[in-house]
This record gives structure tokens, sequence and C-alpha cells, in this order.
């Protein structure tokens, strides 16, 4: 005989019922939320890698022509943004590291003549051909080589040749001229104090597309100029850099000092030698740190980026590319006349 249910029977198999649907979309729910995570997680990996490759790309193209072996070099300028979490430690810090600043001295590279110093070879007396030299490096900078370029700057005969325009602002020339015999196309030049450009030229100028080399060879111990080798690459215009170019330092680290901070990199664009525009720059400090900044500059002078001043009077010039809130700091005394340090050329 068939048993008949009662209230308490279809109560129960509705729960059952209930309990089924609920075993069946569980799953379905948690697999929609397991994807939804993992695009949102996507994306933000492919943003960020984004921005990573942008700023590597920035700092590949500072660097390419540069060799891969060098150590890095700078400008010294004054320290990053004190610590603000105490402020009378802040306060102390800025005053002690503007006091120091002020003992080294603003940059790090020379002025031309300062470097090339009398040791005991007589360059006067070493022979050299101009021509000849200058095509054999002309040859190897054609080719990107910069190891042989390192090594035929720090031979004598081509250290007697850079030597013999000591004290002037003329260079040696070898490469294509106009009808009037001035430097036009495409051509190399040897400058004093072991300054080297390629690159374009016309009516006997440097102008168009080129690379500046200043290699800092010392001849006698050295304790004071971290600078080993500084360059810039990019746009030039009535022998100075104008437009678009970028300039990178190597420098010796045992000279680097405690709480300074060095450019390795700057990439932007120029005016008549001066910074002039939008920049991006690394840099690094003596304890191996690699910080990235964004700056502007307008014809020489970096923009301050608040009304801010410390103790001494220092204003916020770059800001950090990750933290809004750390800066490099300026004194305004030492905001002008920035540009390529010990460029020779007849406009400057």
């Amino acid at each position: 005989m068939m048993k008949k249910r009662n209230h308490d029977d279809d109560f129960e198999l509705q729960e059952m019922d209930k309990a089924r649907i609920l075993v069946s979309i569980i799953p379905v729910i948690l697999i929609i939320v397991i994807l939804a995570v993992t695009l949102v997680m996507d994306r933000n990996k492919k943003s960020k890698t984004g921005a990573e490759d942008v700023q590597q790309s920035m700092i590949d193209y500072a660097d390419e022509s540069t060799p891969s072996d060098r150590t890095v070099s700078s400008n010294e300028v004054a320290d990053a943004t004190p610590n603000k979490e105490n402020p009378e430690e802040r306060e102390e810090s800025e005053v002690q590291n503007k006091e120091e600043g002020e003992k080294d001295g603003g940059m790090a590279s020379p002025t031309p003549g300062q470097i090339m110093d009398v040791d005991k070879v007589d360059y006067s007396k070493v022979s050299y051909n101009r021509d000849e030299q200058l095509k054999e490096m002309m040859t190897y900078w054609a080719d990107n080589n910069q190891k042989a370029l390192d090594d035929l700057a720090n031979l004598d005969r081509f250290k007697a040749m850079s030597w013999a325009l000591k004290n002037s602002k003329d260079c040696y020339y070898y490469g294509d001229k106009n009808t009037a015999g001035l430097p036009e196309g495409k051509g190399i030049a040897v400058y004093a104090d072991n300054q080297y450009y390629y690159g374009e030229w016309k009516n006997g100028v440097r102008s168009g597309n080129g690379t500046w080399i200043h290699y800092h060879i010392h001849n006698t111990p050295n304790k004071n100029d971290v600078c080993l080798y500084h360059q810039y690459t990019g746009s030039w215009a009535e022998d100075l850099p104008e437009g678009e170019g970028s300039e990178h330092y190597d420098y010796d680290v045992s000279l680097l000092k405690e709480n300074a901070y060095y450019n390795t990199n700057l990439i932007g664009s120029y005016s008549k030698g001066l910074v002039n525009g939008e920049f991006y720059l690394t840099s690094i400090y003596a304890n191996g740190d690699f910080k990235e900044w964004y700056g502007d500059a307008d014809h020489g002078s970096w923009l301050y980026k608040s009304e801010n001043k410390d103790t001494v009077g220092r204003r916020t010039v770059h800001v950090s590319t990750v933290d809004p809130d750390n800066y490099i700091w300026m004194h305004p005394k030492d905001n002008k006349e920035i540009g390529i340090p010990c460029l020779i050329s007849a406009k400057n």
C-alpha cells in the first residue's frame, strides 16, 4: 500500500532541492570569480610591464652609444628629499648636506683646460698625423666600436694631437667639405682636452645629428674629478646642442661622495646648448642606489616643482617617477646656465 506524504515530507524534499541547486550553482560562481580576478591581474601586469618597457627604452636610448663595460658617471647636485618623518632631523640633515655641497663645489665636470695636465710625457715632442689618425678614428666610430675609440683616445699620439689645441676653441677636422672648403656633410673633429665630435656639419660648424665625447684623461694622480667620460648624442645647430638629445656620464666610483647624488643619464631637449623642455633623468648614489626623476627646464634653468624651500633656501627641481613626495633640491644660485659642461665651441 502506498504511503501518503505529509507536510513534513514535502518540506524536506524542498530543502533537498534547494541544496542540489546551490551545489550546482556555487562552482559556476567560483569559476566566474576566478576568471574575473585573473583578467584584472593580467591587465594590471600588462600595464605595469608597459610602463617599465617605456622607461627601459628611454634608458637604452641614453646608453645606446656607450660601451657595456663602463661604469656610469654624473654631475653632482644636492641630495634628494630628506626624511619627512622627523622635522628636526630633516632640518639638521638639510643644513649639513648643503654645507658639504658648498665645500665640494658644484658640477663634477671641470672646465676645459683643467683636466689634461703635464706629466712625464712632453706631448709637444710627440709626433702625430692628424688626418690619418682622425680617419682611423672615424672608421671605428662609423662602426660603433666604442672600445676602439676609447683605446685610441688614450694613446700618446692622440693625446698629443689634442694637446696641440690646448687653450684654443679651434679643432682639427677630417671629412666632407663644401665648395668653400668648410666642413659640411659627415665628418670628425678633435678639440683640446681630449674632446671629439663625429656627425653632421654645415658651413663649418656642427649642425644636424652627432655625438660629442669628452674623455677625462688625467696624466697625474686624480683625487677630485669623479668623471671618466661624458657624452652628448643628439641634434646640433650652430655648433651647439639644439633639439632632442641625451647626456651620459661615467665616473670613478672610488671618488663618489657619501650622501651625494650623481646624474647618469639626461634625456630631453636643448636650446643653444642649455637644457630646455621636458627631461627624464637617472641617477645613482655612492651606496649604489639607482633612482629615476622627471624635470622641466627653461633655457638653462630647472623649473621648480613647488613653492617649498628648505632651511637653506633650496627648492625642488626634479620629482621621483615613483614617489610624488620625493624631490631633488637645488639652490636658486646654482640653477642657471645649465647645459653641457666643458663643451668647447666657438659659440660659448
